[in-house]
């Protein structure tokens, strides 16, 4: 018998019984591919029947028209275990997902071509996602359920109402969708009121909220605008995600998430937390928001403060929400899950080291540019880009460089010696600086993760230098610098670099993979690479001081870190693998 998924005023009846949604948001994107069944498995054995995620465009079209659905981006196989272990399946295909993701999973290459708009009936725009949905949707089409797939509902978009009102632009996304073939429900997903709902909805697709505390209040407020329909909570906060230089580690009180959970258990809604399990934004994949005046990177952790941690253990909340869920649905299946142990594998010595300025031509391939152009203008997608610019010619004095359009953090050489760094934060974007041969580091922190705009407001790097707050600088080097492979680097004798930026390498030995914590105890500010694969930043602002770094990352014998020290060690030329994380104490949310 065919499965079935219907829509029957307020009830979700899959094959003909009515249901109630619970389930947990994870992302394939953040968990190494060895823990996706650990993972998942634990999400059941707390009692829900569904899992969601987003999928990242950005992870899977990387160089435009090339797309990679392996290992790793094997979203495919994901759902497919979801479905074996009896898991139903909530996707949300995009094409933009905020997330906390770098650009909201938008690939940075659409930044280079100069019409775009983004989340629009933009033709540029529309041309690489009509691409993208070809792409992928007919890899899900055999997974919904109706075709005997774990797939329960499609996202149209996402929270498209709270920053536009392109409602033609989402009917055209629907069609793709129904056009392909997919005849299970679809959703928009948004905070609510009617102007949202307005601006971002159309009358196929479910309404259904975000947010955290009172629930109910939500459903209230849909029931209102669209009387009669199921009543979903898309996003049920569980936590909250974490910002580079906040002052502590933000936490959402367990028992105000009992309070939630049980409102709606109650009220037989059906609900997603967000996140269920968080996970690691690994590499350069963190994302950054805005609080109306200051730029705000995200951590590379997206722990959360959800239900299984950052290294998949149960917290205090998931024992709460499976007592919840057991107390009002006594024939759920929930189970003890297993933590994974994590070990301390001891110091590292970085014993050899290799100056980045002397090293540029092993690293990058540099081009002429008459104007200082963002990074996305020569291609690249993440990571630094050097500019540089002779100005031995004019007489030997102190000369004032501004920035124009930082983004995000500048550190500027002359004649290969530092004379001091530029966040975009800075009230001020100019340095004092003798003439001599320029050179500007400037790196990528992120892009904006939500909102909309032009693509000029997403660029990195830099469009322009201004001398003396009146003369230009043309005539420019410009070095792009992804650090995708540092096989080329000649690592030598260890050196103490100063105040420029450096890399270290150290190996190391293990018995047994097992779950570890990363820290570099006396750095500044860099980025660790651990047997060639991009693990994230460690900055000594915090909050976060540690980086995940699961089992299946490590190697049984000889394992290699680098790092890159911008600034130069504090002390030790160490990193130490630890059993726990180590981040800034705790401090409350603030809840309304």
């Amino acid at each position: 018998m065919k499965n079935t998924i219907e829509i029957a005023g307020k009830d979700i009846l899959i094959n003909g019984v009515t249901t109630q949604i619970r389930s947990g948001a994870m992302h394939y994107f953040r968990i190494h591919p060895g823990y996706w069944r650990d993972r998942l498995m634990k999400l059941k054995q707390c009692g829900l029947n569904t899992v969601e995620t987003y999928f990242a465009w950005n992870f899977h079209e990387p160089r435009e028209g090339e797309y990679d659905f392996s290992g790793w981006r094997d979203v495919v196989s994901f759902i497919k275990l979801a479905q074996e272990l009896g898991l139903m399946v909530i996707a949300r295909p995009g094409p933009f997902i905020c997330s906390e993701w770098d650009f909201g999973g938008i690939p940075s290459w659409l930044l280079s071509k100069p019409s775009m708009r983004i989340r629009c009936m933009n033709p540029v725009w529309l041309e690489a996602v009509d691409r993208y949905f070809a792409t992928i949707l007919p890899m899900l089409h055999g997974l919904q359920w109706t075709q005997g797939g774990p797939i329960i509902m499609m996202q149209i978009d996402n929270e498209y109402g709270s920053v536009g009102n392109d409602v033609e632009y989402i009917r055209h996304l629907y069609q793709l969708h129904i056009d392909a073939g997919f005849d299970i429900p679809m959703f928009i997903s948004d905070s609510i009121s009617s102007t949202t709902a307005l601006s971002g909805g159309i009358p196929e697709t479910l309404l259904t909220g975000n947010g955290r505390r009172r629930p109910v209040n939500f459903l209230n407020t849909i029931q209102a605008l669209r009387p009669g329909v199921p009543e979903i909570i898309m996003e049920l906060w569980s936590g909250v995600s974490h910002k580079w230089t906040q002052s502590g580690w933000l936490t959402h009180d367990p028992e105000d998430v009992r309070v939630d959970v049980e409102s709606l258990m109650e009220r037989k809604a059906s609900f997603n937390f967000y996140m269920f399990h968080g996970g690691t934004s690994f590499g350069y994949y963190p994302g950054a928001v805005s609080d109306g005046s200051k730029y705000l990177p995200y951590l590379n952790s997206y722990d959360t403060d959800a239900p299984l941690d950052e290294a998949g253990n149960p917290t205090e909340k998931y024992f709460i929400i499976q007592s919840v869920i057991k107390k009002h649905c006594p024939e759920a299946f929930t189970e003890e899950p297993k933590p994974i142990p994590a070990r301390d594998f001891g110091r590292v010595n970085l014993a050899e080291s290799a100056p980045l300025l002397e090293n540029l031509q092993l690293l990058g391939r540099s081009v002429d540019s008459v104007t200082a152009e963002p990074m996305e203008y020569y291609g690249q997608d993440f990571g630094f880009i050097l500019y540089s610019t002779d100005l031995s010619y004019l007489p030997r004095r102190i000369c004032s460089l501004k920035l124009e359009n930082l983004a995000d953090r500048a550190q500027v050489f002359v004649d290969g010696v530092s004379y001091g760094t530029i966040y975009r934060n800075d009230a001020s974007q100019s340095i004092q600086v003798p003439t001599g041969n320029i050179q500007i580091l400037v790196e990528n922190m992120g892009r904006f993760n939500s909102g909309m705009g032009a693509h000029t407001h997403f660029w990195k790097g830099l469009t322009g230098v201004v001398m003396d707050g009146c003369r230009r600088l043309y005539h420019w080097t410009v070095t792009p610098l992804p650090f995708d492979d540092l096989s080329a680097l000649p690592f030598g004798s260890l050196v103490s670099q100063g105040n420029t930026p450096c890399f270290h390498r150290g190996v190391f030995e293990v018995d047994e993979p097992a779950d570890t914590w990363l820290r570099v105890p006396y750095g500044r500010k860099g980025q660790v690479w651990l047997n060639g694969f991009n693990l994230g930043r460690y900055w000594q602002e915090g909050p976060q001081y540690a980086l995940y770094v699961p089992a299946p990352l490590l190697k049984q014998g000889r394992n290699e870190l680098v790092i890159l020290e911008l600034h130069g060690l504090r002390g030790e030329p160490i990193v130490e693998l630890i059993d726990h994380y180590d981040r800034a104490p705790s401090i409350a949310l603030p809840l309304y």
